[in-house]
């Protein structure tokens, strides 16, 4: 079987995307099947026939790439991949779209909002009743691109950095608390619900900054700690992260985003179709945690892909 493990993505995706398909591409390599190792272009669909593609490890990330553009040409094609497809891919890359559907579902997620560019230029939009603070968000930037904490009025010209990503953009209320999140990929034996795990953002530990109002970046060195919730509240979380997985129609694997305010209250911030599966991201991370090695999901992954094939 000829795996082609393509990555690319936007300026600011494609780095980790490529890192991603590296280790993925070594992982395959290591059980055995011919790997092929390609960077998205305008001719990805004719290398891939060049090389008699067999099946797509997705890597792609970003508006362009794995937002359901690469998603809707390999299904044009009849070319199988991994991961969700075009149709789920389109809506769990816009962060506004989510809104929409964990509301229809009463899935407990921060008060939102949107905002125009038009709105932020006139100067109309009533900031002080959304409340402050709140995030900016690029809806359809994934990692910490286009992302801005916007503490009180002093901080709302940060916006205009949003705005270079997306128009129009999500407000969302910013959770006090700590970050978790929950892994879910597709096996034989059905689906995988790793354990929910706390995501630690190492280059902001030291005492001062967990004090204050920060957002968790990950665009440094990061990691993470099994959590210590109890049963009840941790069960609570990863239920919510498989709704979020099956309405969202997400397939083959993605990760699910919390936050645990301080009276611990979950709410989900977004899904992500693509997750980062470089060896020491934060779902490969959480997954050797409780036992799974990291070739093991890698290649459940793609089987998951090939029975679906």
């Amino acid at each position: 079987m000829v795996v082609s493990v393509v990555y690319g993505g936007t300026p600011e995706e494609r780095g980790p995307s490529e890192k991603n398909a590296k280790d993925i591409a070594e992982a395959l390599k290591e059980r055995g099947y011919s790997v092929q190792f390609l960077q998205f272009d305008k001719d990805i669909i004719k290398t891939l026939r060049a090389v008699s593609t067999d099946i797509v490890y997705l890597c792609v990330q970003g508006r362009g790439y794995g937002d359901g553009t690469f998603q809707g040409m390999l299904e044009v094609e009849g070319i199988p991949f991994t991961g969700s497809g075009m149709r789920a891919a389109t809506l769990i890359n816009d962060k506004i779209l989510c809104k929409f559907l964990f509301d229809h579902y009463r899935i407990n997620t921060p008060k939102w909002d949107i905002l125009t560019k038009e709105q932020y230029e006139s100067g109309e939009y009533d900031y002080h009743g959304f409340g402050f603070p709140f995030v900016a968000k690029a809806p359809t930037q994934g990692g910490s691109f286009g992302i801005e904490l916007i503490k009180g009025p002093e901080d709302l010209p940060l916006i205009e950095k949003v705005f270079g990503f997306d128009d129009p953009i999500l407000l969302e209320s910013y959770i006090k608390g700590r970050f978790y999140t929950v892994g879910i990929y597709e096996s034989g034996d059905g689906i995988v619900a790793l354990p929910v795990v706390e995501g630690l953002d190492l280059d902001h530990q030291d005492e001062a900054s967990l004090k204050e109002d920060r957002l968790i970046t990950f665009t440094g060195t990061y990691g993470i700690k099994e959590s210590n919730l109890d049963t009840e509240l941790a069960s609570q979380i990863r239920q919510m992260a498989l709704q979020v997985f099956k309405i969202t129609g997400a397939r083959d694997l993605c990760r699910v985003d919390f936050m645990l305010s301080d009276d611990n209250i979950p709410y989900v911030l977004e899904i992500n179709a693509v997750p980062g599966l470089k060896k020491y991201s934060l779902m490969p991370l959480a997954a050797m945690q409780s036992g799974i090695r990291y070739e093991d999901m890698i290649e459940d992954i793609l089987l998951s892909a090939v029975k679906r094939r």
